[in-house]
């Protein structure tokens, strides 16, 4: 590859960070506990770092608008705006921003969120670990910063 294109394809990938060299996170929940435990995952995940975590998707909304996170990991039970309600804004106001649906309960237990959402993978909270979040980042946006 000759200089000029690696440049253009770095500059590229820095793009889908906030901070040069990792992946933003949000956190959206109602529960202060999976607030700290997805803390922890991300804090534990080379080439991750915490932006915040959110208790409702009203306040996901101003977070993103004002910190501009690479990924927001999103529970989809959630008073007042549910975790598809939340996913689809987000998707249209930041579509550079991954979002990932998140539940504690069993897919089968778990509302039909129709349209473009309908088949969207939902991850168990209970699988969420450093592995999980490189994964799908991998598969969404290329190897994560830590692993270039």
């Amino acid at each position: 590859m000759q200089d000029g294109a690696r440049q253009v394809k770095m500059r590229a990938s820095d793009e889908m960070t906030n901070t040069v060299g990792t992946v933003t996170v949000l956190a959206v929940d109602d529960h202060p506990r999976f607030l700290e435990a997805a803390h922890a995952v991300v804090d534990a995940t080379p080439g991750f770092a915490w932006a915040g975590g959110a208790s409702s998707g009203a306040e996901a909304l101003v977070f993103v608008d004002r910190e501009e996170p690479d990924l927001v990991l999103v529970d989809i039970n959630m008073p007042e705006m549910d975790g598809f309600e939340l996913t689809r804004r987000l998707r249209a106001s930041h579509p550079e921003t991954l979002v990932a649906l998140i539940s504690a309960q069993h897919p089968d237990e778990l509302p039909r969120p129709g349209g473009e959402l309908e088949n969207r993978t939902v991850l168990a909270k209970e699988n969420l670990r450093p592995s999980w979040l490189r994964t799908l980042w991998r598969e969404n946006r290329g190897d994560p910063p830590a692993a270039k």
